[in-house]
């Protein structure tokens, strides 16, 4: 009898200790998506004036986005980031592009990537934030379309989509009101024209795939 109550205990102790590497395991590699954060936007000084024109690829607005990867053992491999400009309420086609080139990012690390949007040109006392900023009012969605993949025990993963799109208000001066990072979200929509994402240079990837 204390044989078998020997063994049903050391069996017991297996399983316990069995769940809970599997609970570590778990808590460690739950995949947590990449965070995106816009913390700095400012027009460009010829697209906050109403004296000058815009040529096709003339710089809008700069920006700073932060990435962050809060897996506790997991990197992630971006692919390249198309991020588009559009003014409110017409967001229907984009005023402006950048692309950020693919890059690694360790696990708990926080990635600025800078870039400058440009556009088509058109005449600054044309375009249709010209009015809103001198009111302080304007505010531009910015939208992120790209992929990436987890590393995990040094291999990755299949590729996970991401569209996310976030509003920026400005003021008259052409700069971000908000104090904080605006986080993109999937919870705004992200509505851009053919002729804008032929402009964003076609090379997003729209692979949807579960984990």
């Amino acid at each position: 009898m204390s044989e078998a109550g020997g063994l049903c205990r050391w069996c017991v102790g297996c399983q316990l200790t069995m769940g809970f590497i599997a609970l570590f395991l778990w808590l460690s590699y739950r995949p947590i998506k990449p965070r995106f954060y816009v913390t700095s936007f400012s027009l460009a000084a010829g697209a906050n004036s109403t004296a000058l024109k815009l040529l096709p690829g003339d710089p809008i607005a700069s920006f700073v986005l932060e990435i962050e990867n809060k897996n506790k053992e997991m990197g992630i491999y971006h692919d390249p980031l198309n991020i588009s400009l559009s003014f409110l309420p017409n967001s229907s086609s984009a005023a402006g592009a950048a692309l950020i080139p693919a890059f690694y990012q360790g696990h708990q690390k926080t990635a600025d990537k800078s870039g400058t949007f440009s556009g088509p040109g058109f005449p600054v006392a044309r375009a249709p934030w010209a009015a809103a900023v001198t009111n302080g009012t304007a505010v531009f969605r910015v939208g992120l379309e790209s992929a990436f993949r987890y590393k995990v025990f040094g291999r990755k993963t299949r590729h996970h989509s991401v569209r996310l799109a976030g509003d920026v208000q400005v003021d008259a001066a052409g700069k971000k009101t908000a104090k904080k990072g605006i986080r993109l979200s999937s919870a705004v929509p992200l509505v851009l024209s053919s002729r804008s994402i032929m402009v964003l240079g076609g090379s997003a990837v729209y692979i949807l795939l579960t984990y």
